[in-house]
């Protein structure tokens, strides 16, 4: 079950960013090797379905523009591999820093484990998430639209409202996953647990979003090796960030 550090009592503790990347560097300091493997092993799965995917556009009609089954099966299994694979990257990863930060050294084979009710709640909060901000989106299109045909000029305002909102929602639930995967609870309870949560210090959890945006980057600046290292350090500062908000606790037995 997971409780809210309250502290005195007024609310959650805002993320101390310094903090949180001190303590996420300790964590990875742990057990670098099976977090960077086990990021390696799922990143080759992720990238040969995305190979998958891209194959089968070509091979999707047969040579009478009729859809051709296979390669539709292909294609269905692949993009199934790809979401799976990320979840169960994300699962894997947040599992293991939560252990590292705990003091103990998580093990390759602990990280492979398929763990099926975090997955699905894994899928289900990050499904929310991009249903929100999707809808979000939607709906300043159509205001600029319906903008665009009584004054043209200010149609770009509602698109920049939508882009302000996104970004505002996005920050807003950058702890839903882990609240979600280490706080075992449902997507819609994580979603307002993580609103709730980083509402009064949103713009701490916005530092810490650029944080993690710029870790991810320099790792894609280094290819291959370089993303193998930044993501794992990147979740345990999400979780060092998490615990600094919430504590699990366990009941004994």
């Amino acid at each position: 079950m997971m409780r809210r550090r309250t502290g005195s009592g007024a609310g959650p503790p805002p993320i101390a960013i310094r903090r949180a990347l001190e303590e996420g560097w300790a964590g990875f300091r742990v057990a670098p090797w099976p977090l960077v493997l086990f990021t390696l092993l799922l990143g080759s799965l992720n990238l040969f379905c995305q190979l998958t995917i891209r194959w089968s556009d070509d091979l999707l009609l047969d040579p009478f523009g009729q859809p051709a089954p296979l390669p539709l099966l292909i294609r269905g299994l692949a993009w199934l591999g790809y979401v799976v694979s990320n979840l169960w990257l994300a699962v894997g990863l947040l599992r293991g820093a939560d252990q590292a930060l705990g003091g103990q050294r998580p093990r390759l084979r602990q990280l492979l484990a398929a763990d099926l009710p975090s997955l699905l709640r894994a899928g289900g909060s990050a499904a929310l998430v991009l249903l929100v901000l999707a809808l979000v989106m939607r709906l300043a299109q159509a205001s600029a639209w319906l903008l665009a045909l009584l004054q043209p000029l200010l149609v770009g305002l509602p698109l920049l409202a939508g882009l302000a909102a996104v970004v505002y929602l996005a920050t807003d639930q950058i702890l839903c996953l882990p609240i979600s995967i280490l706080g075992q609870v449902s997507p819609v309870e994580a979603f307002r647990r993580s609103r709730t949560a980083i509402d009064p210090h949103w713009l701490q959890a916005l530092g810490l979003t650029l944080l993690l945006g710029l870790l991810v980057l320099a790792g894609f600046l280094l290819l291959v090796v370089g993303l193998a290292a930044a993501l794992p350090l990147a979740a345990c500062t999400l979780v060092a960030a998490y615990r600094q908000v919430f504590w699990l606790s366990r009941n004994p037995g």
